[in-house]
């Protein structure tokens, strides 16, 4: 069942009319929202707040005992200031709705006990929730093509499991997960798509409307079609082997053809990153790049950053890709067979550290 409404008042009380009809009043319900910004969300990367703020709404009017806010942490390097579970409440502008709700918990994910199932480490409060809503948003993904709701359902994961995942082929684990943990309902916020570099480096698309689904792989499948991909295309969900369902007639107004993400970002006009399907350690390693413009004792760093040019390399490259005559770094684990292969400097870990990175940053561009 995949369920969609325009944007607009009430379109999200509509959707979950439909979609839990059958909802007993004194249930207990944990939302999982997408926060996945270390910073201000753009648009189209977040859960926004009037988004949660019509969902608890709704649960509250149909007399739901217990709600719960629930999210985990954001992966980050060792030696990085972490961005904890209510640094995420504050980026994602969601403070306001504890006045709103002052019943509502908050659930660290990161801290709560978990549970092996199927070989994931799951959290308890899973099992202890009647009703479990996946909230996330329409967006592209440079690792995996979309970011929907079998991914959203890593939000849902500790640390330990991002790194797993990402170290150990992350499409054929979302394949696995999402056969793990099957929340009751999936909502897609789509007034506005995120396309091209996403999950946080794309371009806003007017979308106009609201998905809702109980089935995890036909609700991304009928997003992928949405923003113009064939879900064939989308490695996890072909590593589901089930038939993807056709587009409803309903729905065809709204396709879009979505950019698909390139790979690559540049920053500082001549720096390359190509993150494959690295996780967030080695991204917010590599970020702190920019700092080295500052640093007056290194000649001609700047010149090397906004002139000469760098690629940086992160994750499992495709087998197609060789590295340009640009000097090059290869960051974490993950891409220790392409520096091997192609003889380039590799900074080691998983977890990277930030300074380690910024050593061998620093010694590329001087050479």
């Amino acid at each position: 069942m995949v369920l969609l409404e325009p944007t607009g008042d009430g379109n999200v009380a509509r959707l979950l009319d439909q979609a839990l009809p059958d909802l007993p009043a004194g249930a207990s319900v944990l939302v999982k929202p997408d926060w996945n910004a270390r910073e201000e969300p753009k648009p189209g990367e977040n859960t926004t707040p009037d988004f949660l703020r019509a969902v608890l709404r709704w649960l509250e009017s149909r007399g739901v005992a217990h709600v719960s806010l629930a999210h985990s942490s954001l992966l980050t390097p060792p030696d990085v200031p972490y961005t904890s579970f209510m640094d995420l409440v504050e980026i994602a502008g969601c403070v306001e709705l504890m006045e709103d709700f002052p019943h509502l918990k908050l659930v660290d994910l990161e801290i709560e006990p978990m549970r092996l199932r199927n070989g994931f480490l799951v959290p308890q409060a899973l099992e202890e929730h009647d009703i479990v809503i996946n909230c996330v948003r329409l967006k592209t993904h440079m690792g995996t093509q979309i970011a929907v709701a079998c991914k959203g359902l890593m939000g849902l994961l500790p640390d330990s499991e991002h790194l797993r995942m990402h170290r150990d082929g992350v499409d054929g684990l979302l394949a696995e997960l999402a056969q793990t943990i099957t929340p009751t309902l999936s909502l897609v916020e789509a007034d506005v798509g995120m396309e091209g570099e996403g999950p946080h480096h794309g371009s806003p698309v007017d979308c106009g409307f609201v998905l809702a689904g109980d089935d995890l792989y036909e609700l991304d499948c009928t997003a992928a079609r949405l923003m113009g991909f064939d879900p064939s295309e989308v490695a996890h969900l072909a590593a589901q082997d089930r038939s993807p369902p056709d587009l409803a007639e309903a729905f065809a107004p709204y396709v879009k053809s979505f950019e698909r993400p390139k790979g690559a970002i540049t920053v500082a006009r001549a720096v390359r990153v190509l993150p494959g399907d690295s996780c967030a350690t080695c991204h917010v390693a590599a970020s702190s790049l920019l700092e080295h413009v500052q640093m007056k004792d290194l000649p001609g760093l700047a010149k090397a950053l906004f002139v000469d040019g760098v690629d940086v390399y992160m994750g499992h490259q495709p087998e197609s890709r060789g590295p340009t005559d640009t000097r090059s770094v290869a960051i974490g684990e993950c891409a220790r067979s392409f520096a091997e292969a192609h003889g380039i400097p590799l900074v080691e870990g998983c977890p990277v550290r930030a300074e380690q990175v910024r050593s061998a940053l620093v010694e590329a561009l001087k050479g």
